[in-house]
């Protein structure tokens, strides 16, 4: 289906979910910066999070977790992310 600038978004988007919310993403590779930015936006910048994915394209089995600079590949329908903050002690 056609967006307003009658570019077909159906053909680019991922469907992803978020700590229970869903979000279509244009680009397949998301990032911890970005997973960060979806599920807290205007969080403070120094703030640290826990990322766990499922059902990705990736190493053992398509879950795991990302730290600070790493990135995962999204499948078109049903990778979820668990983004949590995380405290500093």
């Amino acid at each position: 289906m056609p967006d307003i600038n009658g570019n077909d978004k159906h053909d680019k988007a991922y469907e992803v979910v978020i700590n229970g919310t869903p979000y279509d993403l244009d680009d397949q590779v998301v990032t911890y910066e970005a997973l960060g930015a979806l599920a807290f936006p205007g969080h403070d910048p120094a703030a640290i999070f826990t990322v766990a994915y499922k059902n990705a394209i990736a190493a053992h089995g398509g879950s795991g977790t990302l730290v600070a600079g790493e990135s995962v590949k999204v499948k078109k329908k049903g990778t979820s992310f668990d983004v949590r903050l995380t405290t500093r002690s």
